[in-house]
């Protein structure tokens, strides 16, 4: 999708620790406004304290437990949108021990 709209307004969610590349064929892309919409920045920098936007976070699966957590307490687009991001994460932490979340 990211290369069909001719943008970098995604966050990347990479397996493992960030790889020194960008776009990763099995990372999950995140739409800037969709992560506006779902007040993930809110979320994210509630379940984890060094939470960058424009930078890299490592999520490892405690960190992954406080997100889905907090997710459900807020309800709405906010546990919607962490509900479809679950099965990527679950797949992750079956072969990788964090995922990181690159910033726009």
């Amino acid at each position: 999708e990211r290369k069909k709209r001719h943008s970098t307004f995604f966050f990347e969610f990479q397996k493992g620790a960030y790889s020194d590349r960008y776009w990763c064929e099995d990372s999950l892309c995140l739409h800037g406004d969709m992560f506006d919409e779902g007040k993930l920045f809110v979320l994210f920098s509630k379940a984890l304290p060094y939470f960058h936007s424009d930078g890299r976070t490592v999520v490892r699966p405690e960190d992954w437990k406080v997100i889905l957590s907090l997710s459900r307490l807020e309800g709405g687009e906010t546990q919607a949108i962490i509900s479809e991001l679950a099965p990527w994460v679950e797949d992750c932490f079956g072969g990788e021990k964090a995922f990181t979340i690159c910033g726009i």
